[in-house]
């Protein structure tokens, strides 16, 4: 797989996962609200649901490929 290839496949996985966390984003926080102190607000919990499944798919994604066959 080329480099470019690679930067593409991360950047559509990327661009689904957020788009598809925008979608979802009020129901997800507002029961991360109830279950987080009251001094977040609504944009700091959205930012650390943004934050925890950004490094979770990316750190997913790149050790599945970084531990692929290299057999082209």
């Amino acid at each position: 797989m080329s480099r470019r290839s690679a930067l593409l496949i991360f950047w559509i996985l990327g661009f689904a996962v957020g788009s598809i966390g925008y979608l979802s984003l009020p129901g997800v926080a507002n029961w991360f609200a109830g279950i987080v102190p009251n001094f977040l607000n609504q944009a700091m919990i959205g930012a650390l649901i943004a934050g925890i499944v950004g490094s979770a798919v990316s750190t997913f994604s790149i050790v599945t490929w970084a531990n692929r066959s290299s057999t082209i």
